[in-house]
């Protein structure tokens, strides 16, 4: 920490610059230095540049994992208080698994942080704020690099990204640039403490086993600042990438279908340059997939070499069915062994069902109804009611669309809702409830 220095008022207003646009600000503060150096500075930040009706909340998560965790949370939220802050105690309950708990535990955290932040959204755009630093950047490039990371792995942790696709919510970490020194020598110029987490001395976590190698990697050139300054570099050739893979979307004649099923030309799909390829059919799959795991890329890999084969009919990856007919490449939702869970929905609320849809009921229904998977017999039952069957979607497909029920009766499904030939009463359900795909 010798040398390094508090971070000045004149640097707030590049670092928080990322914040402005939203109304609420849900700073997860965990007690540790980083996160409490992030609070404070966030609010001399709020009081430099006033704006009417913002929101700060600060939110801590008790993991449970170790004794006294809630007792720090608690003192976090005095902390909190001292600074006329709000504070959010966030719990995870339940069973905890015995391997891969740092995994866990922040799936858990970022779950816990989003249900807080869509109570909060009300009140306008919320940002998620954490503190990872410099540091933080350099240890996953690392890790990253261990586990033979592709692109989108070596530009390490991203500055900002949605919560949740279609989301008014984003996860913003404006402390990327400025490293863990500096936040404890800001803390301590202002005199405030800060608590130690015992796991960051445990060398069975691979992160903690990388911050104590920091003085060998820095002595061979791999200083912290260097490592997140080629993070940042990757970055923006991400971002080339992904701008070359919306540009293909374009090529290959791209249509959604409303979120029932992709199609694409095969043709032009398969002269496109193998990133981009894998680029647009990651995207595809996350979006009609439904799953909550990152996508690997040594599968999406191994996907790809098997599409490009002639006889390729078809294969099934992370919830999803890719499957070729005629020249299009079609890519829709597998209903997977367990089924799609169902949900309950108020009279004028919204909710995201299966992550693909944001389903919605107008407030005149007067009565709760469950959104449910359309399913194949409930597919063959409408089939028979259409006048017209031609440019129906892929009978797998359409099973898997989100289909409003009450007490056991089918009451519509916006995504079939303007088919040819449809009776007039689903033209009617549909001003009253909807399923918006959130590519």
């Amino acid at each position: 920490m010798r040398g390094a220095l508090p971070i000045a008022d004149a640097e707030l207003d590049a670092l928080f610059a990322p914040l402005a646009p939203f109304a609420v600000l849900v700073l997860a503060v965990s007690g540790g230095a980083d996160s409490l150096a992030m609070m404070h500075l966030i609010v001399r930040w709020a009081q430099l540049r006033p704006r009417t009706g913002r929101k700060l909340v600060v939110a801590t998560v008790d993991h449970g994992l170790r004794k006294g965790s809630h007792g720090e949370a608690r003192w976090v939220a005095g902390e909190a208080e001292k600074l006329h802050l709000s504070h959010e105690l966030l719990t995870w309950t339940g069973d905890k698994p015995s391997a891969g708990i740092q995994d866990a535990a922040r799936e858990a955290r970022y779950r816990l942080l989003a249900a807080l932040a869509w109570r909060l959204s009300e009140a306008g755009p919320v940002a998620i704020v954490t503190a990872h630093t410099e540091d933080d950047q350099a240890e996953t490039l690392l890790m990253r690099l261990a586990r033979g990371s592709g692109l989108d792995g070596l530009t390490g942790i991203s500055p900002s990204r949605f919560v949740g696709r279609g989301a008014e919510c984003r996860l913003v970490r404006p402390l990327l640039t400025v490293s863990g020194a500096r936040l404890r020598a800001t803390l301590q110029a202002a005199g405030a403490t800060w608590i130690e987490d015992p796991s960051n001395e445990c060398d069975r976590f691979e992160r903690v086993r990388l911050r104590k190698a920091r003085a060998l990697l820095e002595e061979l050139g791999l200083s912290n600042d260097k490592i997140a300054l080629s993070a940042r570099r990757l970055e923006r050739a991400r971002q080339a990438l992904d701008a070359a893979a919306e540009q293909l979307a374009t090529t290959v004649h791209l249509d959604l279908h409303g979120g029932t099923f992709a199609s694409l030309d095969v043709q032009a799909f398969e002269a496109a340059p193998e990133e981009t390829r894998l680029r647009l059919m990651a995207r595809l799959i996350q979006a009609f997939g439904g799953q909550d795991e990152p996508l690997r890329l040594a599968k999406l890999e191994a996907l790809n070499a098997r599409m490009t084969k002639p006889r390729f009919e078809g294969a099934t990856l992370a919830g999803t069915i890719v499957s070729r007919r005629g020249g299009d490449l079609r890519v829709f939702r597998e209903p997977g062994r367990a089924g799609l869970a169902p949900l309950e929905l108020s009279p004028g609320s919204a909710a995201v069902w299966d992550r693909r849809f944001r389903v919605w009921a107008a407030p005149s229904i007067g009565r709760p109804i469950e959104v449910r998977a359309l399913g194949a017999r409930g597919f063959a039952e409408l089939r028979q009611q259409l006048d017209d069957d031609r440019g129906l979607p892929p009978a797998k497909a359409a099973a898997t669309l989100p289909a409003f029920w009450h007490k056991g009766e089918l009451i519509g499904v916006p995504q079939l809702s303007g088919l040819r030939g449809a009776p007039a009463s689903w033209g009617a359900a549909g001003r009253l409830y909807s399923a918006e795909f959130l590519w």
